[in-house]
């Protein structure tokens, strides 16, 4: 797999950096659980986001002083990782936004994207950890793709149902702007999520070609 990088190193950042991917999902679940605990959440999925960002500064620059790979394979792993990154800052943004703007009451969108954003993630880890052999783990790696996939065309269409509701007074638990604005800012950031979550499937069919030539 000349495409990937041989060092140990490297695959123990990547597994590293999926790992921030479930505790920023399980932040969600504890919000579910007790939405009491905002503002501790927010400050704690803060600094996870800090945490994600100097994982993949490592990797970075663990590709600059890599001169087996020429620049079009250190760009494909450099968006990898920024995609696994975005994922957490995503969520991060989410549950801040509720923080920010004083939202009281655990909004029931959260519950509807959580399952999707949870497997996602699962998926995500056990997927990433199939780049350590891609030859060996090839049929797992392909089922883990094609189910990040599925789980965010069921997104879309939660993303899509929720911003009918809001956007056409059918969600009565909305009264007022700032509550409409923040639920829009909420439902496009786990949305996002999603995408991203999407686009590291991508990578990891690309890396799963190349493995396979």
């Amino acid at each position: 797999m000349p495409f990937l990088p041989r060092e140990k190193k490297f695959f123990d950042l990547y597994d590293a950096l999926t790992e921030k991917i479930v505790q920023a999902v399980n932040y969600l679940e504890k919000l579910e659980k007790n939405y009491s605990q905002l503002p501790q959440i927010a400050e704690d999925i803060n600094q996870l986001e800090d945490e994600a960002d100097a994982i993949v500064h490592q990797i970075i620059l663990n590709l600059h002083y890599d001169h087996t790979r020429v620049t079009e394979e250190k760009g494909d792993i450099r968006f990898f990782v920024h995609n696994m990154d975005n994922v957490v800052d995503a969520i991060e943004k989410g549950v801040n936004r509720l923080y920010i703007y004083r939202i009281t009451d655990l909004p029931a969108v959260l519950k509807d994207f959580l399952p999707s954003l949870r497997e996602a993630a699962q998926q995500i880890k056990i997927a990433v950890g199939c780049l350590r052999n891609i030859g060996k783990n090839d049929k797992t790696l392909a089922d883990c793709i094609v189910k990040i996939n599925d789980l965010e065309n069921e997104a879309d269409q939660i993303n899509r149902n929720w911003l009918a509701k809001i956007m056409n007074s059918e969600y009565q638990e909305v009264k007022d702007f700032k509550k409409i604005f923040a639920l829009k800012e909420v439902i496009d950031l786990l949305e996002y999520a999603m995408d991203q979550c999407e686009d590291v499937a991508n990578i990891l069919e690309a890396f799963r070609l190349k493995g396979m030539a």
